[in-house]
């Protein structure tokens, strides 16, 4: 069990642990596409409004995917407990844009982008890892790994795309907020992955009954990982891809209708 994929092959065999993950995954990627609808209602530039609306639906369509999943195997989706609440969490730690920003019907100006596209890239960037780290361990459950590579291709873009906004923000003068802002919500996501991420082991560990040395090693593994992302969270770098949410043009009055935005983006 000290391995990775030997310990993921423990999770997958034992139905009560192999619920907790999938079930973790399906109510994460639904909490991803809370309130980026409306996020996308209050930036004016037509262009830019329908590239999160089409975040807003792939996000969503994530959450069908996983949701899917979880029922082709018996189980259906529940509402997780709050210590496993990743979203209530980085929110508590003031990472991306508050409810009441949301609330305000101004506008999004440069600061509020800023702040909302700093909070989904660091998001984002803890998605892409978590991805790939999955696909690796669950080599072995190639429908997973084949859905998982799937929303791992969307993520990719979706840090993409807020690394491309952030760095033409910075272009325009705004550099110094942009790498603050971007350094904040890195640790801000560092302290609320660290908190659900010892929750989640510890729920997985008593589930599958894993000696005393596996859990040692894999509370060790989460502080290492806090600590780095913490101590170092880095600048702006490039986009992974470019142009990454590109969309066509739509007529103007989509920009002000989210569902209609998202019916056609879905």
């Amino acid at each position: 069990m000290l391995s990775r994929q030997s310990f993921f092959r423990h999770i997958l065999a034992n139905p009560e642990s192999r619920e907790l993950l999938f079930n973790s995954l399906a109510v994460g990627e639904a909490d991803s596409a809370v309130d980026l609808d409306r996020v996308a209602a209050h930036v004016e530039d037509g262009a830019l409004s329908r590239k999160i609306y089409r975040h807003f639906a792939e996000e969503t369509k994530h959450a069908r995917l996983f949701r899917k999943h979880l029922e082709g195997m018996g189980f259906s989706v529940r509402p997780l407990p709050p210590e496993l609440d990743y979203e209530t969490l980085v929110r508590g730690h003031a990472m991306g844009t508050p409810r009441s920003r949301l609330d305000d019907p101004r506008p999004f100006d440069t600061e509020d982008l800023v702040t909302f596209f700093c909070g989904s890239k660091a998001g984002e960037e803890r998605a892409c890892a978590a991805m790939a780290d999955l696909i690796d361990s669950l080599a072995e459950d190639p429908g997973t790994v084949a859905l998982l590579r799937e929303i791992y291709d969307d993520e990719i873009r979706h840090v993409s795309y807020a690394t491309e906004e952030l760095a033409r923000i910075a272009a325009a003068g705004h550099r110094s907020l942009v790498v603050r802002r971007l350094r904040a919500a890195r640790r801000a996501e560092a302290r609320a992955n660290r908190t659900v991420s010892r929750a989640f082991m510890r729920r997985l560990m008593e589930i599958i009954g894993a000696p005393r040395i596996v859990r040692l090693f894999a509370g060790v593994a989460i502080d290492v990982g806090f600590a780095l992302r913490f101590l170092f969270p880095g600048g702006l770098d490039r986009p992974l891809v470019a142009d990454a949410m590109h969309t066509p043009e739509r007529p103007k009055h989509l920009t002000a209708r989210p569902a209609a935005a998202t019916r056609e983006l879905s």
